[in-house]
């Protein structure tokens, strides 16, 4: 399997509104469709696809700048040999401030859409991109520009509230309006996801010692939880891993 996968990940300021800003691309010559699945995180993100329609979540996509939904549960990607793609992930409601809006399912930018102007042209960018690290230095040029002229609010004492910063009223309600979903499913979102992140670092880890350091009731609760949300189990995620 040629996968070339790179991340980057933003400090300063972008770093509180961005996660990552990623590049990948499959070889040519790769045999078959490499499967790849993206965790659940309450984020949103945009996803350039340059090269192959590519399915998300059992629906194709042509190539073209995508705006996705809400992150509730993990994402299923199929990509084809040859496939290039490169995006951006922001952290939870930072994307209901970038779009207007909160988005429940996938989007792509047409020449109307608020964000057509910036996004149309960097995606033509992109394509012209030789490399992992042209592509993902074009996106953080973009990013920068985006998020002065957005101005988005920091909202991380309200996702990870501090005492007294917020009521627990009126945070409930920031989650619905961002995010659709209450302060405590993002909790199990988070936790499903550090979890598997903690078995991709360990994955000798005995399941009983990683369920109790993460706070589940048992290793048979943690497995409920992340078949439903990462629509895995740790078992699962461990096995796929392996040589």
């Amino acid at each position: 399997m040629k996968l070339d996968l790179e991340i980057f990940k933003p400090r300063g300021r972008l770093a509180s509104h961005i996660q990552a800003i990623w590049s990948v691309s499959v070889h040519p010559d790769t045999p078959q469709t490499v499967r790849r699945q993206l965790l659940s995180d309450a984020g949103t993100g945009v996803t350039f696809i340059l090269k192959n329609d590519v399915q998300m979540d059992g629906e194709w996509q042509v190539p073209g700048v995508h705006l996705m939904p809400v992150s509730t549960l993990a994402h299923q990607f199929s990509l084809p040999p040859g496939t290039v793609m490169a995006g951006v992930r922001f952290h939870p409601a930072v994307g209901y401030q970038l779009f207007g809006k909160r988005l429940e399912q996938s989007m792509r930018i047409v020449d109307d859409h608020p964000l057509a102007c910036s996004a149309l042209p960097t995606f033509a960018f992109l394509q012209a991109a030789r490399s992992p690290s042209a592509r993902i230095s074009t996106l953080y040029r973009w990013t920068q520009a985006l998020i002065a002229e957005c101005d988005p609010r920091d909202v991380g004492h309200i996702i990870h509230p501090q005492t007294g910063a917020i009521s627990q009223r009126q945070r409930e309600r920031k989650f619905q309006k961002w995010l659709g979903i209450t302060p405590k499913h993002y909790q199990r979102i988070a936790r499903v996801k550090q979890t598997l992140e903690q078995l991709r670092v360990q994955p000798d880890m005995s399941l009983a010692d990683l369920a109790l350091e993460q706070g589940f009731a048992d290793q048979a609760h943690m497995t409920r939880e992340c078949k439903q949300i990462a629509r895995t189990t740790p078992k699962q995620f461990v096995r796929k891993r392996k040589p």
